[in-house]
């Protein structure tokens, strides 16, 4: 019995990875294969260089935002930021440097697409530290409107998990920021029902927060159906 429930699990896994990918492709002639392939390199190195282009955005805003540093958190936070940024550039570079030259594997697009939603989850978090404010004041911050550029990024490719991945990312990242800041509720910060407070105090309006998961989650899975809807059409043309 055990034995039919273990097979039972895979071969639902299976049909799910199947489903993500598009349905399972029929015989295509080898050069629209290879036609297909191509696109996909091409688009991991446009992925790169877009990749690339942000963490320089981030660099010359944060050097032009950059407000004083004090002994307290900004300290923490102005060495943070920079080795993140640094750090985040280098692997961009050497993926984009590993796109020209061969085929990048599953295991390190995945990388990519958690090494995308963990930096801009840090530059995030690092706000409140840099101007020495409370947790909550960087639920307000525009930044995270990036997300739907590093999910976006991933409809370049003809396989919907990792547009999936990356949502499902940005979801987890956020909903750890927001714990994050409402466990260090204080006088000065806390939580609230009233938009008007929210928006004009450092409060936490939880409704707010997950109408931004809510959001993230929609947008992810229109792109990964649209993904889906172009692989079959793809295939159904062939």
């Amino acid at each position: 019995m055990t034995a039919q429930n273990d097979e039972s699990s895979t071969n639902l896994i299976t049909r799910v990875l199947t489903t993500l990918r598009g349905g399972t492709a029929p015989v295509l002639p080898s050069r629209v294969r290879e036609d297909v392939a191509r696109q996909q390199d091409r688009s991991e190195q446009i992925i790169s260089v877009v990749q690339i282009m942000i963490v320089l955005l981030f660099g010359g805003l944060f050097l032009v935002a950059t407000g004083p540093v004090g002994v307290d958190g900004g300290e923490l936070a102005f060495e943070l930021t920079p080795w993140a940024l640094g750090g985040y550039l280098v692997f961009s570079v050497m993926r984009f440097a590993a796109s020209c030259k061969t085929r990048l594997p599953g295991w390190f697009l995945t990388l990519s697409v958690i090494a995308d939603m963990a930096l801009l989850m840090v530059l995030i978090w690092s706000f409140h530290r840099t101007y020495q404010q409370p947790p909550s004041f960087y639920l307000k911050a525009p930044t995270l409107l990036y997300v739907f550029i590093f999910i976006a990024l991933r409809a370049l490719r003809f396989d919907a998990r990792y547009v999936l991945l990356a949502g499902f990312t940005a979801i987890a990242g956020w909903s750890i920021l927001v714990l994050y800041a409402a466990a260090f509720e204080t006088g000065e910060m806390t939580l609230t029902r009233n938009y008007v407070e929210y928006m004009t105090g450092n409060t936490i309006l939880l409704g707010a927060e997950l109408d931004k998961l809510i959001t993230i989650a929609i947008v992810t899975a229109v792109l990964a159906a649209a993904v889906l809807r172009a692989r079959q059409t793809l295939f159904t043309a062939v």
